[in-house]
C-alpha cells in the first residue's frame, strides 16, 4: 500500500510536468522584425538554441524547439521579442 502511494505522487507529478511543458510548445516566442537590431542576445541566452539571425541579421525563432521560457525576451534590450499565446479563445 506504502509503494502505492508513491507511484501515485509519482504518476500525478509526471503528468503535471508533462502538461507544463506541453502548456509551454503552445506559446513560442516571436520576433517583432521592426524592433529587433540583431544584437543577438537572445541567441546567446536561449537554452534550447532555438533562435538564429536570418540573412538581414533578425531573429528567427525555431517554434519545433522553442520552450517558451521567456528567457529571450528578458535579455532583449528592445524588447523585440515576446512570447505568444497561440491558444484558442475560448468559444472559437
Amino acid at each position: 500500500m506504502k509503494h502505492m502511494r508513491l507511484f501515485a505522487a509519482l504518476a500525478v507529478i509526471c503528468l503535471l510536468i508533462g502538461s507544463a511543458y506541453a502548456v509551454a510548445k503552445l506559446m513560442p516566442a516571436v520576433v517583432d522584425d521592426k524592433k529587433c537590431t540583431g544584437c543577438g542576445k537572445c541567441v546567446e541566452r536561449c537554452p534550447e538554441g532555438a533562435i538564429t539571425l536570418n540573412e538581414q541579421g533578425i531573429a528567427v525563432v525555431d517554434k519545433e524547439k522553442c520552450t517558451g521560457c521567456n528567457k529571450c525576451s528578458k535579455a532583449c534590450p528592445v524588447e523585440a521579442i515576446a512570447i505568444n499565446d497561440t491558444r484558442p479563445s475560448p468559444g472559437t
